[in-house]
Order: structure tokens, then sequence, then C-alpha cells
């Protein structure tokens, strides 16, 4: 199993795994983060290139080896689609046709948008080394850094650039909007966008604090747990983006009350910590799901923003070793937390997207610039 190919493919270091039978295969996703990202260009090309390569030897089939799915449906159609011929798949031809099947109609402001999409979220630069998409820095355990070592923030494209693909699909909305599969894209694309607007609203308020400016640091931190809010309330529309669903589906496996509490411990473990207390792959496999983002990223903020001001106060730097133990002793807590989270959706996805696009459109143009 050629594991990662679209990322590294190892046949062509190995003489075709040296005779061996092997099998082409996508990657993807590492823990099954919630992001836009693809390499879309590799999927439709290399799987066909290598097949016919004369150096491929027993290469026997493709296959599907992410490590979580459920986000980017473009990219396991589009690798999928390479079942069925044994040449290169033209983007050109195809993808327009799988918006057009997407939302039924044949919308020029979604094709547009696809064409921006393509170029952007589902485009890796050859000489840039990405594994695989970013995160959020709100997924991240609260830093005055830019990132996280598991949050990595670093995107594949400009953030400006994907602005117009959001304008795009806000413009087909009016014609798509009754489509299930324009109201996953609409909220997935202004999901994104929200998400990448998180850095830059970070870095003024840890410039703020670095300034010992009060009065900046607590509207720019406000600015930011508005913006969980405002995201929240956008992935709420979907049920594809809450956490409820996933918490009773754990639940329901359990025969008796200790299991159910085991398997929602162990739900809600996955997209957090992927360990206990002291794990170091905590946000390895992090959502941007609603409930998540109201009730485990916003208070781990609300208590950084609360020793950051204590610390400003004090006049003293503040204790990032004392505030991660207490950071972490919150999250074994809320992972052991028996609760339940909404399981109905909440407001239109459309008109959401909407309102979060006349709301932030202008001030995410003026910070990426």
């Amino acid at each position: 199993m050629d594991l990662a190919t679209e990322i590294e493919p190892v046949w062509k270091r190995t003489s075709g795994f040296y005779g061996k039978p092997w099998i082409w295969n996508m990657l993807h996703n590492f823990g099954g983060n919630t992001n836009l990202f693809g390499r879309m260009d590799v999927i439709a090309n290399a799987p066909a290139e290598a097949l016919n390569h004369p150096q491929s030897g027993k290469m026997k089939g493709i296959g599907l080896t992410m490590e979580g799915i459920e986000q980017n449906p473009v990219l396991y159609e589009l690798m999928m689609a390479n079942v069925w011929q044994a040449k290169p798949i033209d983007l050109n031809t195809w993808l327009p046709n799988f918006v057009l099947n997407r939302y039924g109609k044949n919308n020029p402001n979604a094709q547009k948008a696809w064409k921006i999409l393509r170029k952007t979220v589902y485009n890796v630069p050859a000489d840039k080394y990405i594994r695989d998409g970013a995160e959020s820095i709100i997924q991240a355990r609260p830093t005055f850094d830019s990132l996280s070592r598991w949050a990595k923030t670093t995107l594949n494209y400009r953030e400006a650039e994907l602005l117009p693909a959001w304008d795009e699909l806000i413009k087909a909305a009016p014609t798509c909007g009754k489509s299930d599969g324009f109201q996953y894209d609409v909220v997935d694309v202004t999901r994104q966008v929200m998400a990448n607007y998180a850095l830059p609203l970070q870095r003024r308020f840890v410039a703020a604090y670095e300034k010992n400016d009060m009065a900046t640091f607590k509207t720019e931190s406000q600015k930011f747990l508005q913006l969980i809010d405002d995201m929240d309330k956008l992935l709420a529309t979907r049920k594809d983006f809450m956490l409820g669903p996933w918490v009773k589906q754990a639940r329901a496996w359990g025969s008796n009350d200790a299991e159910k509490a085991l398997y929602e411990m162990n739900a809600k473990d996955l997209i957090t910590l992927w360990g206990d207390a002291k794990s170091p792959l905590n946000e390895y496999a992090c959502r941007q799901w609603s409930g998540l983002l109201s009730d485990f990223y916003k208070p781990r903020w609300v208590l950084f923003f609360e020793q950051a001001t204590q610390a400003m106060q004090q006049g003293k730097a503040p204790d990032m070793k004392q505030f991660n133990q207490k950071v972490s002793a919150w999250e074994w807590s809320w992972v052991n937390r028996r609760k339940d989270y909404p399981l109905n959706t909440i407001g239109n996805p459309v008109s959401t997207a909407i309102q979060m696009h006349k709301k932030y459109r202008s001030l995410m143009q003026k910070v990426h610039q």
C-alpha cells in the first residue's frame, strides 16, 4: 500500500515497490480535521500516470486511506472517478459537471466559485511541502504564538484569494440555494474564510498585550470571541457540522449507563485530546463544529484572556506553564462530563452564510491585503 501517494509517492523511489503488487492511495486528511484542502490536479492525473508508467511495476489498483472522512466531498468523488478510466481526468470537463450534478443548476457564479476553489484550497504548490490542510488558531490550545504543534495555521494559498469564491457562491444563492449540496458548500466556504480570519484577530490582541494596551486587548479579544460565536451559529445550520449527533451516536452503542458514558467520553476525547489528560496529541483530530466551538474552544480562550488580563494588571508575564496545566485539567474534565448537545439544526444555512458575508467580508478584505 502506497499510503499517501498524492503527498509522497513511495513507488517512485522503490522501483515500483521492487516488483511487489501495490495500490496507489489517497490519504488526504490526517485526523479527520475540518478544512478545505486537497491536491485536485494530482488526484486527477497521478493515478493514471502511475498506472501507465514503465517503472511503476505491478500497480494493481487505487484506494482511499484517509484517517477521517466527511469533509471535502469533491476530493473523494474525484479520486473514485479514477476507477472507471485508465487515462488522466480532464478537470476542465469533470469539475463543471460535478458542480452541475451537485447543485442541479448550471449557474455561472457557482462555476466561477469552483474555478477559484480549484486554484486556491485545492491546489498545493509543487515547491511547498504541505502535508494536509490547516486548522484555525481558534482550535489551538490558547497561545500567544501563531500556531501550535497540532493546530497548524499555514495555508497553501493567500487568504484574500479565497474571498472571491465566497462572493460567487453568495451570488449563486438565489439560483442554487435549495440544493442540499450547495447549502453544505456555502456553509463550508463561509466557515473556512471565518476560520482564516481568526488569525489576524489573534495577532491584534497579542500585539495589544505586548504593548500593555489593556483597552485594545479587551476590544480585540472580544472580537475574537464574537467570531467564535458567529462560526458556531453558522455551523448550527447543518448537521454535518454539529457536535450533538456525534455524541448521541456514540452513546447509542452502549447497552448500559457505564458503556454509554465510556463511549461518550471516547467520542469527545477523539476530537480533542486523543489521549488522557497529559496527551501530547491534543488537537490532532480537531473539528470545527457547532457545540465544540461554543463549549470547548471558546471557554479555553476565555480562561486565557482572564489570565492575560490579570498578568497585565500585575505588570508581569503570564505563567504559561501554569496556564497549560490549568487548561489541561479543564479539558480532561470536559471530555469526561456528561452532556447532551443540540441534535436539530437552527436557522437557514444560506441566509446565515449571507448574514456572515455582510458582516465580515469587508473586514476580511482589509486585513488580508
